[in-house]
């Protein structure tokens, strides 16, 4: 199968992936996209699996799970759309993401996807009458903002993937486009996030010989983007007039979450975001119906799973962490810079969902798949060198 009908598929995925109101087209994208997979597998063999032992791992543990589930049906639903369609999507895109080419496919669509958001969001917010971002058309504003967080990395590793002269004018332009609109979304968790994936990404560009610049510019730089992601934040709270951290409902929600987990330190309620709603309806605030979760990735897995649960998506992250911090040590630039962007892409969605859960269904689609698009690329190009290597050593 032939470039571009073996990619069309995924693209077509990335591209609609953000807009709401899109599953049952992303679905049958992604189905398209794992038959041209199977495909490559006759031929190819199948793909190595990144962090495979911590993926079964956190399978096993949400299928236990359903041992203890409050509603094993939703339970075994939500398996399905968290495990196994991201999973779908991840290996998908492990298997195609082949050359180059195949890359730089992926990113121009994720990046129009982007550019069309985008429009309607900000087409959305004025029409309102107001500056302040509407669930609309775009999506609300905790979800645009973690789409966000996912997307900057990948803009990163397009300004080595291009070939265009005038690249990181344009990968510079469409980081700032990010950064206004992220003005008008409004979350304060943004900023804060945005300034640790800056930092990091300083830090690893600097020690993996990609820019030059001294110590103490280095410091310089960070104490900016500390500054500036403090004057955000607290713009972002005066415009919106966000209740303070400290009067925030999701400090009591944490506290009795952890006391339920504690109680039950080996056995949740079942797989899913909506346990706590399901097993603990003393939790929920009247006051702030919003807060129906514990709105904390970890925190949500330990009501679904227990302590067992929560080691195991910890672990799965730690694992995908190292991955690319090898991955960044590599002697190929652009996979050292997919190395790189692995790491700002794990960071990002980690530290996010701190304060809320966002690790569902288009998002965490997202996020496998640009994971799975970094591991391939690194993974072909690891078999096109070995004949070069070889030949060499022969020689």
């Amino acid at each position: 199968m032939k470039f571009p009908v073996r990619v069309l598929p995924l693209a077509v995925l990335l591209f609609i992936l953000p807009f709401p109101h899109t599953t049952a087209l992303r679905l049958l994208a992604l189905a398209v996209g794992l038959v041209a997979s199977a495909w490559s597998w006759r031929r190819e063999g199948f793909p190595q699996i990144p962090a495979k032992n911590a993926i079964l791992l956190w399978s096993c543990c949400a299928l236990l799970s359903l041992a203890t589930a409050v509603d094993p049906a939703y339970s075994l639903g939500e398996i399905k759309n968290e495990i196994g369609y991201a999973m779908a999507a991840f290996l998908s895109f492990v298997t195609l993401t082949r050359t180059r080419q195949d890359a730089v496919f992926f990113i121009i669509a994720l990046i129009l996807g982007n550019l069309v958001l985008t429009v309607l969001g900000l087409w959305d917010t004025f029409s309102s009458g107001t500056t302040t971002w509407v669930n609309g058309r775009a999506g609300g504003s905790g979800t645009y903002s973690t789409y966000q967080l996912a997307l900057l990395p990948v803009l990163l590793w397009a300004g080595t993937l291009l070939r265009h002269k005038q690249r990181w004018n344009l990968i510079f332009g469409l980081i700032v486009l990010q950064l206004v609109v992220a003005a008008f979304v409004e979350q304060r968790v943004f900023w804060m996030v945005f300034a640790v994936q800056a930092l990091t990404a300083l830090y690893l560009l600097r020690a993996r010989g990609f820019i030059a610049i001294s110590a103490s510019r280095v410091r310089t730089i960070g104490i900016a983007a500390v500054l500036l992601s403090v004057l955000a934040v607290t713009g972002a709270e005066v415009k919106r007039q966000t209740i303070g951290w400290e009067q925030d409902p999701r400090l009591e929600t944490w506290t009795g979450v952890a006391t339920r987990i504690i109680d039950h330190p080996l056995a949740g309620n079942g797989f899913g975001r909506e346990v706590m709603k399901k097993a603990y309806p003393e939790l929920l605030s009247q006051e702030y119906p919003a807060v129906w979760h514990a709105h904390n990735l970890f925190l949500n897995y330990g009501l679904s799973m227990g302590i067992p649960g929560m080691i195991a998506i910890l672990a799965l992250f730690l694992l995908l962490l190292r991955k690319f911090w090898l991955l960044s040590r590599t002697d190929d630039r652009i996979v050292a810079m997919a190395g790189i962007c692995g790491v700002l892409l794990v960071t990002g969605v980690v530290a996010r969902n701190l304060t809320n859960d966002f690790f569902q269904r288009d998002l965490a689609l997202l996020f496998w798949a640009i994971a799975g698009m970094f591991f391939g690329y690194a993974q072909h190009a690891h078999k096109a060198s070995e004949p070069i290597a070889s030949r060499s050593a022969e020689n």
